[in-house]
């Protein structure tokens, strides 16, 4: 008896160098696509980022503009005497200046003052104890 057998057929479609050929281009245009993505939205971050920048440099800006407005020598008096104190710059009698060792220099006014105000109250008799 003979039986009934299917035939097989075999029908090739691509052959193998083709299909390689196909799979490698769409792998290559999907990591295309993924890279595109990625960058567009890298983009939009950078420009997020732009402006938030912009934005805080702005304000920076007018702060400092404010700070600036606040520091005039009149200002300053005026914020001073509002709080109670009042304050002048040194006289030449009130500045020391120092040399490199930490010691004042000599033939300046406030050291002679100095001097003058401390000898001053030696010449006072002292009584024995």
């Amino acid at each position: 008896m003979r039986r009934n057998r299917k035939r097989q057929v075999r029908v090739k479609f691509l052959p193998v160098p083709a299909a390689g050929v196909i799979v490698l281009a769409a792998s290559v245009a999907l990591s295309y696509w993924f890279m595109d993505s990625k960058s567009a939205q890298l983009g939009q971050e950078i420009r997020k980022y732009e402006q938030k920048y912009a934005a805080l440099e702005g304000e920076r800006v007018r702060e400092e503009s404010r700070w600036n407005e606040k520091k005039t020598p009149e200002k300053l008096e005026r914020a001073m005497l509002q709080h109670g104190i009042m304050m002048t710059y040194p006289t030449p009698e009130q500045v020391v200046r120092m040399d490199m060792n930490g010691r004042p220099m000599p033939g300046q006014l406030a050291l002679v003052r100095f001097q003058r105000s401390r000898n001053a109250g030696e010449r006072v008799a002292r009584s024995a104890q």
